[in-house]
């Protein structure tokens, strides 16, 4: 299916411009799932406004991964994150400039790509770690058990794309890695599988706030140093209410490489836990929070299984190939790193 490339006509009436030139550029090919994205150069009447450059983000030209979005309320969710939360945050990016959630969905957004793109295959270096967890902090603080999350029709609680891996994928995931696994985490995955529903009870007893549910590399821009990073967070299509801690797990456990984070876990969830001190969270002590990564870890887990299913594609990429092993090995090494089995509602023994 042939990508329909935005017209200049459509782009001057959703803007209320006269566009007399309008050149669109690809982005991020071959990185996006569930979306394409086009950067536009405007020149149009008068000079200057609007922006000389946009992004647009629209639904793929793949039947199966729009199926999989409309499901998922995927654009809902981002366009309801956008037009009703952000606002309530001081320089907040990217600035939308348009948007609709009505099929087919569309973002059109301040142009970022001058700044440095988080990339999921080289991984976060530790300070690019640090500043998406003290950035991801402001928004959990900011919205932590406010009830007008809850007012949201659009935001729904505890909804994760790794949450329920289909039941054909189980066996031949462990087929090929179990014993890339080792038998602890195996016998970790296994128990988390049939303690699925008992996590998911006791997470939702938790302290909840706004969660991004997708926090990875692909998913963050950086400016600033490489010393003193400063983190722009994307994509909010698997935003939820739910806990925070999730955020933590999936960003860690699936973006700053195993070799470099081993011994700063502590490190990196007290920054964050301090952040939230910092933006007035309150009643959150350290050991709560360390628990609720425990948690949060355990149900991140499953990432794996859930993306095993690109690796029977035939025709996978060699980037998404080395993204979804990466991903396996990255989660598995956190909850075994993180002890997460003592947050397993049913205790089990590992050989």
């Amino acid at each position: 299916m042939r990508i329909q490339l935005p017209e200049r006509e459509w782009i001057s009436e959703v803007l209320d411009v006269s566009i007399h030139a309008l050149e669109v550029r690809p982005l991020d090919t071959g990185r996006g799932f569930q979306s394409t994205t086009w950067q536009l150069l405007i020149s149009c009447d008068p000079p200057g406004s609007p922006p000389r450059s946009m992004v647009l983000k629209s639904e793929t030209s793949n039947p199966d991964a729009n199926e999989f979005t409309r499901l998922n309320r995927s654009f809902q969710r981002e366009v309801g994150v956008y037009n009703h939360l952000v606002p309530r945050l001081k320089n907040h990016q990217p600035v939308v400039h348009g948007c609709s959630a009505i099929e087919p969905c569309w973002l059109l957004m301040e142009d970022l790509s001058h700044l440095r793109c988080g990339d999921q295959l080289q991984g976060l270096s530790h300070s690019e770690t640090l500043a998406a967890l003290q950035r991801m902090a402001v928004l959990h603080a900011e919205f932590w058990l406010d009830p007008d999350l809850e007012q949201q029709a659009w935001l729904p609680s505890h909804s994760f794309w790794f949450q329920r891996p289909q039941a054909e994928l189980v066996e031949p995931f462990f087929e090929a890695y179990r014993v890339r696994l080792g038998n602890k985490a195996y016998s970790l995955f296994r128990a988390v599988l049939e303690q699925a529903d008992a996590i998911d009870a006791v997470l939702a007893e938790r302290p909840w706030t706004l969660v991004h549910g997708d926090l990875r590399a692909d998913n963050l821009l950086f400016g600033g140093t490489d010393t003193a990073p400063v983190a722009t967070i994307l994509d909010w299509s698997w935003a939820c209410r739910s806990l925070a801690t999730v955020d933590l797990a999936f960003l860690i456990g699936g973006s700053e490489p195993v070799m470099q984070r081993h011994g700063r876990l502590d490190e990196l969830l007290q920054s964050w836990h301090g952040a939230l001190l910092d933006q007035g969270v309150r009643d959150y002590p350290l050991v709560d929070a360390r628990r609720d990564l425990q948690l949060a870890a355990l149900r991140s887990l499953t990432t794996g299984i859930a993306m095993y299913r690109f690796l029977l594609d035939p025709a996978v990429s060699v980037r998404t190939a080395l993204f979804v092993d990466q991903a396996i090995q990255r989660h598995s090494a956190l909850v075994m790193e993180l002890e997460a089995w003592q947050a397993l509602p049913e205790a089990i023994k590992l050989d």
